[in-house]
């Protein structure tokens, strides 16, 4: 995917992207092949000039490394692009955000992981601030593992009044690993990348969603519990992170069969009326 994409965003947007970017951390867009346009032009001086052949093989090498980089920000550009809404205001993000998270994009080859960042840029130019920078750090050293880990998290993540939550219930634990393939040991480094915080070993419920507002409900896809006059709900022994809360909101994610009714309903009340949104 190195040519510019078409946006569900109107061109407005798209230019005001194009825009921040050129401005803010000097990245040129173009609607070539990136690797094209080096292989024909750049590297093609190289060889054409009057230099011994290591001078040449190392300048070449480097071109290279240059272009690799360039159409992995590229990628993930366009994969940001299809995210972007009619009300994004890239122009609004921060330009020392913008130029840490090309810089780290750059060094991201892997498409599930370059889909992972397209989203971040997608959700930053919709809202932004919405991102924490630190969110970048967090995913530079996050594996496949981890990865599939978290997503397999927020594929359990409920949400009251824009809030997200795993419900991750410790005497249960051991279910879960065959519920979404969730391990007390995968756990354990997600919370040291800082994207969840986990309290085990506690007789009740560590952590709770909170709300200001009467008769909230808590949603998980198209189902939903209203929490009455309680100002809270309880979530289970695990909870995202300001990091993770970010991270989840830009993963796509499919429903676990089951979950509801096996683990959030009987957490919570287990004469409880489940209605479609």
């Amino acid at each position: 995917m190195n040519d510019l994409v078409k946006t569900a965003a109107n061109e407005k947007v798209l230019n005001n992207l194009i825009d921040k970017l050129a401005a803010g951390v000097s990245w040129f867009a173009t609607r070539e092949t990136p690797n094209k346009i080096a292989v024909e032009t750049y590297i093609d001086e190289i060889k054409k000039r009057d230099l011994d052949p290591i001078s040449k093989a190392a300048l070449i090498s480097n071109a290279r490394k240059i272009i690799k980089e360039y159409c992995n920000q590229n990628d993930i550009v366009n994969i940001a692009i299809q995210s972007l809404r009619n009300t994004a205001k890239p122009e609004d993000v921060e330009n020392d955000w913008l130029s840490r998270f090309m810089d780290k994009a750059r060094l991201v080859s892997s498409k599930e992981f370059q889909l992972i960042w397209g989203k971040i840029l997608a959700r930053e130019c919709n809202e932004p601030g919405s991102i924490p920078m630190a969110l970048m750090y967090t995913l530079e050293k996050m594996d496949r593992e981890d990865a599939e880990s978290f997503t397999a998290l927020c594929r359990i993540a409920v949400q009251l009044d824009g809030e997200l939550s795993p419900v991750v219930i410790e005497s249960k634990i051991d279910e879960y690993e065959k519920l979404i393939g969730i391990t007390f040991d995968r756990l354990v480094s997600l919370n040291s990348l800082g994207l969840i915080q986990m309290s085990f070993g506690l007789p009740m419920s560590a952590y709770a969603l909170t709300t200001k507002n009467a008769h909230s409900k808590v949603v998980y896809y198209d189902k939903n519990y209203d929490i009455g006059d309680k100002n809270q709900i309880d979530v289970g022994n695990v909870i995202f992170t300001k990091s993770g809360q970010a991270l989840c909101q830009a993963i796509d994610t499919e429903i676990v069969d089951g979950f509801w009714e096996t683990y959030c309903l009987p957490l919570w009340k287990k004469d409880t009326k489940v209605t479609p949104d």
